[in-house]
């Protein structure tokens, strides 16, 4: 593997977008040479994580099409990263000069936007990174060599500068004095060991900055569970105790802005396909609430069942949306309790029906 790696950092000043004889070598070193290597280390690296992983890969990539100027090689759990553009894992990133190599813990740093994969935010990504450094902490105190910062020194790819700032910690190998293949064998077992930890993390985590909030997770998987088709081993992030606490205070931050308001409000959720009826004088409010631990963003979703959205598209204009995102949730109390929350109204609320995106369909086959 160290000469697979020497042979790829010695190609890296040649670097050009077209298919050249020195780029065709490069792809083959890459996706042939160093990703083989990977994957004959799969192995070792399921039976020395604390997590059962079954799903273990290793694959190369030099770019789709046009020569990548960071060249990839990359491990990782197929149902939790099916794409180097989501989730998390390890991966070898070769400098653009071609003076080191870097074994990263990383995060996708793409997303698909406009028809092309761009580049997420880089104080996303960043602080995204510094979020999962201080929740696996104690493990990686275990190897001090590891850096925090990695330098690529892309000269055209702005993918450069993301990897750059995606990166949760790595070990940094110069082309002068890279190791043997034993070291390298040990600090992928062990990067390998603290990705699994990472992805235990992920699955339970409700906080993680720029990630899907738990609760569209969770109702992904419920949808994929009722079709049958819950393959990817997927768990639900969110039990019902908590749910239920964050549900609950949602609720209760929704209902005392409506009094503040000088609104007669009750708590119909038990009983109708809305949360709140409020009423004021002559005004009579639907109010649907959702709450969320996650900070809310442009981008941010909510679920909808079916009854929800039929129900305020026939309401509208009488409609009210409350969101109550950043909810503190307490799992060591027994049951959860939850606590703060930032307010967010829409009034009125109406359904953008192209906004909407179906989790699952029901069919009749018929004859």
């Amino acid at each position: 593997m160290r000469e697979h790696l020497r042979a790829v950092l010695l190609l890296q000043p040649e670097w050009t977008s077209k298919n050249t004889l020195g780029m065709k070598r490069r792809g083959q070193l890459v996706r042939d040479e160093v990703a083989d290597w990977l994957k004959e280390q799969l192995p070792a690296i399921r039976q020395a994580v604390p997590v059962e992983i079954d799903d273990w890969q290793a694959e190369g990539s030099d770019g789709t099409g046009l020569k990548a100027e960071i060249p990839w090689a990359r491990v990782h759990s197929f149902s939790r990263s099916d794409s180097a553009t989501k989730g998390w894992y390890v991966v070898y990133l070769f400098s653009a000069p071609g003076d080191r190599v870097y074994l990263s813990l990383m995060q996708g740093a793409t997303r698909w936007q406009n028809g092309e994969f761009k580049p997420r935010p880089r104080r996303e990504l960043q602080e995204r990174a510094r979020w999962m450094r201080g929740r696996l902490a104690t493990r990686l105190l275990e190897r001090p060599d590891l850096v925090d910062e990695i330098e690529l020194k892309a000269r055209k790819s702005d993918l450069g500068r993301a990897y750059e700032a995606g990166n949760v910690v790595a070990f940094e190998y110069s082309l002068g004095a890279l190791p043997s293949d034993e070291v390298l064998k040990a600090d992928l077992t062990f990067l390998g060991g603290v990705l699994s930890e990472l992805y235990e993390i992920v699955e339970r985590a409700v906080d993680l900055p720029g990630e899907q909030a738990p609760e569209i997770a969770d109702a992904e998987v419920e949808a994929e569970r009722s079709a049958g088709k819950a393959r990817r081993r997927r768990r639900l992030r969110l039990s019902s105790a908590e749910r239920i606490a964050i549900e609950r205070r949602a609720v209760a931050v929704a209902m005392e802005h409506l009094d503040g308001q000088g609104y007669e409000v009750e708590d119909v959720g038990a009983k109708e396909s809305y949360d709140i009826d409020a009423r004021r004088a002559g005004e009579h409010l639907f109010v649907e609430v959702k709450g969320t631990t996650t900070v809310w963003t442009d981008s941010s979703e909510i679920v909808l069942t079916k009854n929800e959205v039929e129900l305020h598209l026939d309401k509208y204009p009488n409609t009210m949306l409350v969101i109550v995102s950043s909810i503190v949730l307490d799992r060591t109390a027994t049951p959860p309790t939850a606590s703060g929350g930032k307010l967010r109204v829409v009034h009125p609320w109406q359904i953008a029906v192209p906004n909407l995106t179906p989790l699952s369909y029901k069919y009749l086959v018929g004859e």
